[in-house]
């Protein structure tokens, strides 16, 4: 789609002013259409790393960029055509699509909201089903309700352990992240809710089991993290379940 001399997914040198002080700032940018460039915020550091709206670049050193760069799809912002300096370079494929798939994501207000459970059995193994579109094994979730959502989650968790037991809320957090099984990005937000389950309970006695055809077991973040497939396709939300848990 090309735009007069401007082309989406290119990146550039641009101009940006202060909306509070009478200075401006010269820094990336990414372009997505005639009115729209989004702000390319140059990361380095983990606290800056830890918004959920910004996005990794992956090739960064092919495009031209002078360090590790990170997207940040929350900072979109109209750029006039003067303050356009020189271009840098252009995303790759893998990094236009995922980047323009989560600024739709996000300029629609559009959200996936889940829950994640973390049934954990002493002394620190948490409960993991295997999930056939995701081939990898998560922490068990539910789509959330839009009402009495812990209701939801505890019937949820009652058909997995076979005991009358109460989750706990725990916290929520946003997600950007492939979905396999829509071959899409989206924006997640993942209700965290926590079950120390009964140590007397038949699955906390069994190190795998099955229920209705589901493969359950049960791991540490050990195993979590020592597993590539796994760490591929969730690092996000173990990272996530590991701090609050």
């Amino acid at each position: 789609m090309i735009m007069g001399d401007y082309k989406v997914g290119e990146v550039w040198w641009v101009t940006v002013p202060f909306s509070d002080q009478p200075k401006a700032k010269r820094r990336p940018a990414i372009v997505l259409d005639n009115d729209i460039i989004a702000i390319l915020a140059v990361y380095v550091t983990s606290k800056n790393k830890d918004n959920p709206y910004s996005i990794e670049i992956e090739d960064w050193d092919s495009i031209g960029l002078p360090k590790p760069s990170w997207a940040r799809i929350d900072r979109i912002i109209s750029i006039d055509e003067m303050l356009m300096d020189c271009k840098i370079g252009e995303l790759s494929q893998k990094d236009k699509d995922k980047i323009l798939q989560l600024v739709t994501e996000y300029t629609s207000g559009k959200q996936h909201e889940f829950s994640i459970v973390a049934i954990k059995r002493n002394p620190d193994e948490y409960l993991q089903v295997y999930d056939n579109r995701w081939k990898c094994w998560l922490f068990p979730y539910v789509r959330s309700a839009e009402e009495n959502n812990k209701d939801n989650v505890d019937r949820f968790v009652r058909e997995i352990i076979g005991a009358d037991e109460s989750t706990e809320y725990i916290t929520s957090a946003k997600h950007c992240k492939y979905s396999v099984s829509d071959s899409v990005y989206k924006i997640y937000n993942h209700k965290l809710y926590r079950l120390n389950v009964d140590p007397n309970n038949d699955i906390s006695k069994k190190q795998k089991f099955t229920i209705d055809g589901i493969d359950y077991r049960w791991m540490t973040f050990e195993d979590m993290l020592g597993d590539e497939n796994i760490m591929e396709k969730n690092e996000d939300v173990i990272s996530f379940v590991k701090s609050k848990c």
